[in-house]
């Protein structure tokens, strides 16, 4: 049999195929159903923000006045008129405790919103409030995840921490609706204390500063027994100001503090030209050191310190100050007494504490009037 090619049927063809298709994907569209919720937390300073998204489908199962034309479906304007309502009592579904407290959510807004497939969903923000910093979430949607939503519905829940990139955490179902979140690394804190020790060794070999203070009461020193009292005395006065500081029960302005440990250093060396007597000198460094403590703590503050295991990390670097100034003075000593046995020792004062003097007075005019400069 022959047939003969017809561009009219052809196109006629066509034209009842798309026909087809425009009525069964509708028939499709309303066969799937996601049956799927998604819950962000996301940790910020001072609280934590909870962003819930629930589909249309849902939507209606949970509040069918929702549905004002009783269609089946929902329109944005719906969604918009009555997604408030919903929110409210959703916000009681979900359970959540901070470090086992529980919280109740504040509602900050519910709109509408279409996702890059077209489905529709109701946008909810919470917000938890938190006090301190909370170590554990802990978050419960038995209530949520009950009749009338399917029993398969899932809630996919994910957590990050303010601008970081989410993970996705769980999936919460009725047959398990609770989870645990850590919000924050538990704190190791011996290790902790190991890390401000080093920062406290790590500032006296990079605070030349310092150095130079420790250099100018060292060089003059010929008696064991007095150094140990000098040195000492600067360790008491600094330590009580430096946890003082820290704490922020006494602070002075930073220009100041950096201009006074200048000044210190310039005096002492100057003083090495015509000091007879250490016996008393222990007396100056104790006054001094209350003005590196300042500084000590100006350090620490710009490092950051710790809510928990604060003044155990203070005591830390405080040691790891005192580790590393006694390194410096094993170092410097044995110098100072082999010129004193040697008849040098003279000579070495008066180059030792003319350089650092000059040092001293420049830092003092950069620090104190504001000119460029690297706090050390």
């Amino acid at each position: 049999m022959n047939s003969k090619f017809s561009w009219e049927n052809y196109i006629v063809s066509i034209a009842w195929s798309c026909v087809a298709m425009l009525l069964v994907l509708p028939l499709a569209g309303d066969a799937h159903e996601i049956n799927t919720s998604y819950l962000a937390l996301t940790l910020k300073a001072d609280e934590i923000r909870v962003v819930l998204s629930v589909d249309e489908a849902d939507l209606i199962r949970l509040d069918t006045q929702i549905d004002a034309n009783g269609d089946g479906g929902l329109w944005r304007d719906e969604v918009e008129a009555g997604g408030e309502r919903v929110a409210q009592q959703l916000r009681e579904r979900i359970q959540v405790q901070l470090d086992d407290e529980s919280t109740p959510l504040k509602m900050l807004g519910a709109s509408p919103d279409i996702d890059g497939d077209g489905n529709l969903f109701l946008r909810v923000v919470y917000a938890v409030p938190t006090t301190g910093e909370p170590r554990e979430l802990a978050l419960d949607l038995s209530l949520l995840l009950q009749p009338p939503l399917l029993a398969e519905h899932r809630s996919l829940v994910s957590f990050r921490v303010d601008a970081q990139q989410p993970e996705l955490l769980s999936v919460l179902s009725a047959a398990s609706p609770q989870d645990r979140f850590q919000l924050r690394e538990e704190v190791d804190l011996l290790a902790q204390v190991g890390d401000f020790i080093w920062l406290g060794i790590k500032h006296i070999f990079v605070g030349y500063d310092h150095i130079m203070f420790l250099a100018a009461l060292i060089v003059i020193g010929s008696r064991l027994g007095q150094l140990v009292k000098i040195v000492s005395a600067f360790t008491v006065a600094h330590s009580i100001t430096l946890i003082l500081a820290a704490l922020e029960v006494v602070t002075l302005p930073t220009r100041w503090v950096e201009a006074g440990i200048a000044l210190s250093i310039a005096y002492v060396a100057l003083e090495n030209f015509w000091i007879q007597d250490s016996k008393h000198r222990w007396l100056l460094t104790f006054g001094f050191g209350f003005v590196h403590g300042f500084g000590f703590a100006n350090v620490l503050r710009d490092l950051g310190l710790p809510s928990e295991g604060l003044v155990a990390s203070l005591l830390a670097f405080n040691i790891g100050v005192e580790m590393g100034q006694i390194v410096i003075v094993a170092i410097m000593l044995p110098v100072v007494l082999l010129a004193a046995r040697q008849g040098f020792q003279p000579r070495l004062i008066q180059v030792a504490s003319g350089i650092i003097l000059l040092f001293g007075v420049g830092w003092f005019v950069e620090r104190l009037f504001g000119l460029s400069y690297m706090p050390i």
